[in-house]
C-alpha cells in the first residue's frame, strides 16, 4: 500500500465513525431508553471496530501519517 491509499483508508474509517454517530442521534430519539443503550453499545463496538482493523494496520505501517490526522482534528476542532 502506498501512502496515498493509506490516506484514502483513514478517510472512509473517519466517515465510517461519523455516519454511525449520527445514527445515535435519531436512535435516542426513536428507540425506547433500554433499545437505545444496546444500540449505542453496539455502535460504539463497531467504531472501534474499525478503529482496529483499519487505522491501526495503516498506522503501524505509516505512523507519520498520525500527524496529519492530528492536524485536520485540530483545524475542524475535533
Amino acid at each position: 500500500m502506498d501512502k496515498e491509499v493509506a490516506r484514502e483508508v483513514i478517510r472512509a474509517a473517519f466517515r465510517s465513525g461519523a455516519e454511525l454517530q449520527k445514527l445515535l442521534g435519531l436512535l435516542k430519539e426513536r428507540c425506547s431508553p433500554e433499545d437505545y443503550k444496546d444500540y449505542a453499545r453496539q455502535v460504539t463496538t463497531a467504531i472501534d471496530d474499525i478503529d482496529a482493523a483499519l487505522l491501526d494496520k495503516v498506522l503501524a505501517q505509516f505512523p507519520e501519517l498520525r500527524d496529519e490526522i492530528l492536524a485536520h482534528q485540530a483545524r475542524a476542532g475535533h
